[in-house]
């Protein structure tokens, strides 16, 4: 991305964040920025092709058996709650 679109990007998520109406959106919004900002490492981010595998894997598993139902897991481990 060169450093034009970079800038216009910015400029559109200024027009989009003047067009919130409400504290509760703002403050939503500010929240979810400073977050962002401090986090060092972006969120975990799969493409369409990788959520599709682990999909398909969950699916093979719970076919198999492998898992536990949310009784189960919370016997397992007390601090799941």
């Amino acid at each position: 991305m060169t450093a034009m679109e970079l800038e216009l990007k910015k400029s559109k998520l200024q027009k989009a964040i003047s067009m919130l109406d409400s504290e509760e959106d703002v403050n939503r919004v500010e929240k979810y920025l400073h977050r962002m900002v401090r986090r060092e490492q972006p969120p975990c981010q799969y493409t369409i092709e990788e959520l599709k595998k682990h999909l398909e894997e969950a699916e093979e598993d719970f076919r198999m058996g492998r898992y536990y139902t949310s009784d189960e897991l919370r016997k397992k481990h007390p601090l799941c709650k």
